[in-house]
Protein backbone atom coordinates (compact mmCIF):
# COMPACT_ATOMS: atom_id res chain seq x y z
CA UNK A 1 0.00 0.00 0.00
CA UNK A 2 1.67 3.37 -0.77
CA UNK A 3 1.32 6.57 1.14
CA UNK A 4 -1.75 7.86 -1.05
CA UNK A 5 -3.42 5.09 0.28
CA UNK A 6 -2.84 5.56 3.77
CA UNK A 7 -3.63 9.61 3.12
CA UNK A 8 -7.05 8.41 2.12
CA UNK A 9 -8.21 6.01 4.68
CA UNK A 10 -7.02 8.77 7.32
CA UNK A 11 -9.53 11.28 6.52
CA UNK A 12 -12.76 9.98 6.73
CA UNK A 13 -12.15 7.95 9.82
CA UNK A 14 -10.96 11.18 12.36
CA UNK A 15 -12.56 13.42 14.04
CA UNK A 16 -10.83 16.41 15.70
CA UNK A 17 -7.12 16.97 14.81
CA UNK A 18 -7.20 13.24 13.93
CA UNK A 19 -9.81 13.76 10.87
CA UNK A 20 -7.89 12.99 8.32
CA UNK A 21 -6.77 9.26 9.16
CA UNK A 22 -9.24 7.10 6.77
CA UNK A 23 -8.74 9.71 3.92
CA UNK A 24 -4.74 9.05 4.49
CA UNK A 25 -5.37 5.43 3.80
CA UNK A 26 -7.39 5.30 0.83
CA UNK A 27 -6.58 8.40 -1.45
CA UNK A 28 -4.95 6.52 -4.58
CA UNK A 29 -3.01 3.13 -3.61
CA UNK A 30 -4.67 1.71 -6.23
CA UNK A 31 -2.53 2.08 -9.74
CA UNK A 32 -3.77 4.27 -12.03
CA UNK A 33 -7.52 3.31 -13.81
CA UNK A 34 -7.76 0.69 -11.13
CA UNK A 35 -10.61 0.20 -8.41
CA UNK A 36 -10.46 -1.40 -4.79
CA UNK A 37 -13.82 -1.98 -2.68
CA UNK A 38 -13.68 -2.80 0.74
CA UNK A 39 -15.37 -2.45 4.13
CA UNK A 40 -14.29 -2.04 8.11
CA UNK A 41 -15.26 -0.54 11.63
CA UNK A 42 -13.88 1.95 13.62
CA UNK A 43 -13.78 2.55 17.05
CA UNK A 44 -13.60 6.36 18.43
CA UNK A 45 -13.55 7.52 22.21
CA UNK A 46 -14.36 11.39 22.05
CA UNK A 47 -13.02 14.16 24.30
CA UNK A 48 -16.79 14.95 25.25
CA UNK A 49 -17.43 14.32 28.86
CA UNK A 50 -18.78 11.01 29.75
CA UNK A 51 -19.45 10.52 26.52
CA UNK A 52 -20.00 6.86 25.12
CA UNK A 53 -17.35 5.05 22.99
CA UNK A 54 -18.57 5.56 19.31
CA UNK A 55 -18.44 2.98 16.49
CA UNK A 56 -19.22 2.84 12.67
CA UNK A 57 -19.00 1.10 9.85
CA UNK A 58 -16.50 1.96 7.11
CA UNK A 59 -17.69 1.35 3.75
CA UNK A 60 -14.28 1.67 0.89
CA UNK A 61 -14.38 2.70 -2.93
CA UNK A 62 -11.64 3.78 -4.06
CA UNK A 63 -10.40 4.62 -7.84
CA UNK A 64 -7.33 6.65 -8.79
CA UNK A 65 -7.34 8.00 -11.94
CA UNK A 66 -5.08 10.24 -13.86
CA UNK A 67 -7.12 13.38 -12.65
CA UNK A 68 -10.09 12.03 -10.68
CA UNK A 69 -10.03 9.68 -7.55
CA UNK A 70 -12.47 7.93 -5.14
CA UNK A 71 -11.07 7.72 -1.38
CA UNK A 72 -13.01 6.22 0.87
CA UNK A 73 -15.51 8.87 1.93
CA UNK A 74 -14.74 11.75 -0.07
CA UNK A 75 -13.67 12.36 -3.49
CA UNK A 76 -10.86 15.01 -5.44
CA UNK A 77 -9.56 15.90 -8.35
CA UNK A 78 -6.00 16.01 -9.65
CA UNK A 79 -4.32 19.17 -10.41
CA UNK A 80 -0.72 18.08 -9.95
CA UNK A 81 0.03 14.05 -9.64
CA UNK A 82 3.56 12.70 -10.14
CA UNK A 83 6.06 10.90 -8.05
CA UNK A 84 7.49 13.43 -5.83
CA UNK A 85 4.36 16.07 -5.98
CA UNK A 86 0.52 15.66 -5.37
CA UNK A 87 -1.80 18.43 -5.39
CA UNK A 88 -5.57 17.99 -5.06
CA UNK A 89 -8.66 19.72 -4.77
CA UNK A 90 -10.82 17.32 -2.02
CA UNK A 91 -14.68 16.92 -1.14
CA UNK A 92 -14.18 14.22 2.51
CA UNK A 93 -16.54 13.51 5.05
CA UNK A 94 -16.30 14.77 8.33
CA UNK A 95 -17.36 12.57 11.45
CA UNK A 96 -17.09 14.54 14.12
CA UNK A 97 -20.48 14.92 16.13
CA UNK A 98 -22.44 15.10 19.47
CA UNK A 99 -25.27 13.27 20.44
CA UNK A 100 -26.65 14.35 23.53
CA UNK A 101 -28.35 10.92 23.99
CA UNK A 102 -25.04 9.42 24.45
CA UNK A 103 -23.59 11.34 27.28
CA UNK A 104 -24.11 9.44 30.47
CA UNK A 105 -24.15 13.12 32.51
CA UNK A 106 -27.47 14.61 32.67
CA UNK A 107 -26.69 18.14 32.06
CA UNK A 108 -24.96 16.82 29.02
CA UNK A 109 -28.43 15.54 27.39
CA UNK A 110 -29.90 18.74 27.43
CA UNK A 111 -27.23 20.56 25.46
CA UNK A 112 -27.86 20.82 20.99
CA UNK A 113 -26.78 18.48 18.49
CA UNK A 114 -23.74 18.83 16.60
CA UNK A 115 -23.65 17.46 13.28
CA UNK A 116 -20.99 15.76 11.07
CA UNK A 117 -20.53 17.56 8.16
CA UNK A 118 -18.48 17.70 4.52
CA UNK A 119 -15.18 19.22 4.12
CA UNK A 120 -14.08 20.65 0.97
CA UNK A 121 -10.05 21.95 0.10
CA UNK A 122 -6.55 21.86 -1.32
CA UNK A 123 -4.15 18.84 0.06
CA UNK A 124 -0.78 18.69 -0.71
CA UNK A 125 1.81 15.58 -0.65
CA UNK A 126 5.89 15.54 -0.88
CA UNK A 127 7.04 11.79 -1.21
CA UNK A 128 10.50 11.51 -1.09
CA UNK A 129 12.59 8.30 0.23
CA UNK A 130 13.06 10.24 4.21
CA UNK A 131 8.83 9.77 4.46
CA UNK A 132 5.88 11.54 2.76
CA UNK A 133 5.22 15.13 4.00
CA UNK A 134 1.63 16.14 4.04
CA UNK A 135 -0.80 19.30 4.04
CA UNK A 136 -4.43 19.94 3.75
CA UNK A 137 -6.28 23.10 4.27
CA UNK A 138 -10.75 23.01 4.41
CA UNK A 139 -13.72 24.20 5.31
CA UNK A 140 -17.36 22.95 6.23
CA UNK A 141 -19.19 22.95 2.81
CA UNK A 142 -22.43 22.40 4.66
CA UNK A 143 -22.56 25.39 6.81
CA UNK A 144 -22.67 23.79 10.24
CA UNK A 145 -19.60 25.61 12.15
CA UNK A 146 -18.48 27.17 8.52
CA UNK A 147 -14.87 26.27 10.23
CA UNK A 148 -11.67 26.25 8.55
CA UNK A 149 -9.41 22.66 9.23
CA UNK A 150 -5.53 22.93 8.59
CA UNK A 151 -3.10 19.72 9.02
CA UNK A 152 0.36 19.03 8.73
CA UNK A 153 1.53 15.84 9.09
CA UNK A 154 4.60 13.30 8.35
CA UNK A 155 4.40 9.80 7.80
CA UNK A 156 7.33 7.01 6.55
CA UNK A 157 6.99 3.18 5.16
CA UNK A 158 8.38 0.31 6.65
CA UNK A 159 8.24 -2.71 4.55
CA UNK A 160 8.77 -6.61 5.82
CA UNK A 161 7.93 -9.17 3.50
CA UNK A 162 3.95 -8.50 3.07
CA UNK A 163 3.75 -6.52 6.07
CA UNK A 164 3.62 -2.70 5.67
CA UNK A 165 3.94 -0.28 8.90
CA UNK A 166 3.15 3.85 8.41
CA UNK A 167 4.04 5.55 11.65
CA UNK A 168 3.11 9.02 11.21
CA UNK A 169 3.14 12.37 13.45
CA UNK A 170 1.17 15.31 12.60
CA UNK A 171 -0.51 18.49 14.01
CA UNK A 172 -3.46 20.29 13.27
CA UNK A 173 -5.09 23.97 13.70
CA UNK A 174 -9.00 24.35 14.29
CA UNK A 175 -10.71 28.15 13.21
CA UNK A 176 -12.79 29.51 16.49
CA UNK A 177 -15.50 29.11 14.41
CA UNK A 178 -14.90 24.75 14.05
CA UNK A 179 -14.09 24.82 18.52
CA UNK A 180 -17.10 27.09 19.31
CA UNK A 181 -19.57 24.60 17.41
CA UNK A 182 -18.34 21.53 18.35
CA UNK A 183 -17.57 22.42 21.88
CA UNK A 184 -18.72 25.91 22.91
CA UNK A 185 -21.52 26.06 25.19
CA UNK A 186 -24.14 29.06 24.46
CA UNK A 187 -25.85 30.84 26.55
CA UNK A 188 -29.03 29.34 25.69
CA UNK A 189 -27.91 25.70 26.39
CA UNK A 190 -26.39 27.11 29.58
CA UNK A 191 -29.76 28.16 31.01
CA UNK A 192 -31.24 24.86 29.73
CA UNK A 193 -28.62 22.58 31.12
CA UNK A 194 -26.77 24.55 33.75
CA UNK A 195 -23.41 24.12 32.14
CA UNK A 196 -21.36 27.29 32.08
CA UNK A 197 -21.74 29.05 29.11
CA UNK A 198 -17.81 28.36 27.33
CA UNK A 199 -16.87 30.38 23.85
CA UNK A 200 -14.03 28.26 22.39
CA UNK A 201 -11.15 30.02 20.52
CA UNK A 202 -9.02 28.65 17.68
CA UNK A 203 -6.41 25.86 18.80
CA UNK A 204 -3.64 23.50 17.48
CA UNK A 205 -4.04 19.82 18.07
CA UNK A 206 -1.08 17.01 17.74
CA UNK A 207 -1.75 13.39 16.64
CA UNK A 208 0.34 10.21 16.92
CA UNK A 209 -0.73 7.84 13.87
CA UNK A 210 0.00 4.04 13.34
CA UNK A 211 -1.35 2.24 10.06
CA UNK A 212 -0.66 -1.62 9.31
CA UNK A 213 -1.36 -3.52 6.34
CA UNK A 214 -1.12 -7.10 5.82
CA UNK A 215 -1.42 -8.83 1.73
CA UNK A 216 -2.98 -12.08 1.55
CA UNK A 217 -2.02 -11.73 -1.93
CA UNK A 218 -1.90 -9.34 -4.87
CA UNK A 219 -6.23 -8.26 -4.58
CA UNK A 220 -6.75 -9.12 -0.68
CA UNK A 221 -5.13 -7.15 2.26
CA UNK A 222 -6.02 -6.75 5.72
CA UNK A 223 -5.45 -2.89 8.16
CA UNK A 224 -5.27 -2.13 10.97
CA UNK A 225 -4.90 1.08 12.24
CA UNK A 226 -4.73 3.91 14.87
CA UNK A 227 -5.07 7.30 15.76
CA UNK A 228 -4.29 8.85 19.30
CA UNK A 229 -4.66 13.14 19.31
CA UNK A 230 -3.48 15.66 22.37
CA UNK A 231 -6.53 18.37 22.16
CA UNK A 232 -5.84 21.90 22.12
CA UNK A 233 -5.92 23.82 25.05
CA UNK A 234 -9.03 25.80 24.41
CA UNK A 235 -11.00 22.34 23.70
CA UNK A 236 -9.57 20.91 27.00
CA UNK A 237 -11.08 23.93 28.72
CA UNK A 238 -14.58 23.08 27.65
CA UNK A 239 -17.28 22.35 29.94
CA UNK A 240 -18.03 19.73 27.37
CA UNK A 241 -15.16 17.96 27.56
CA UNK A 242 -14.14 15.20 30.43
CA UNK A 243 -10.50 14.05 28.70
CA UNK A 244 -7.25 15.68 26.88
CA UNK A 245 -7.15 13.18 24.34
CA UNK A 246 -9.25 10.92 21.84
CA UNK A 247 -8.47 7.68 20.36
CA UNK A 248 -9.25 6.16 17.03
CA UNK A 249 -8.71 2.08 15.89
CA UNK A 250 -9.69 1.01 12.72
CA UNK A 251 -10.04 -2.71 10.90
CA UNK A 252 -11.12 -3.71 8.20
CA UNK A 253 -9.98 -5.57 4.96
CA UNK A 254 -9.37 -4.30 1.30
CA UNK A 255 -10.02 -5.98 -2.12
CA UNK A 256 -8.13 -4.55 -5.64
CA UNK A 257 -9.16 -5.38 -8.78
Amino acid sequence: MTYSTYYSIRTSMLSIGAFSLITLLFSGGAQAGKWSVGAGVAAEQLAYLDYDRQFMPIPIVTYQGEQFFISGQGAGINIINTDTHGLSFNVDYSPLSFKPSDSRVPAMKKLDRRRATAMAGMGYQYNAAWGTVSGKAVTDILGYSNGVLVDVGYQYVFQFGQLQLVPGVGMQWQSRSFNDYYFGVSKQESQRSGIAAYRAQSGVSSYLSLASYYALNDSWQLFLMGNYEQVSDTVKDSPMVGRDYSVTVATGFLYKF
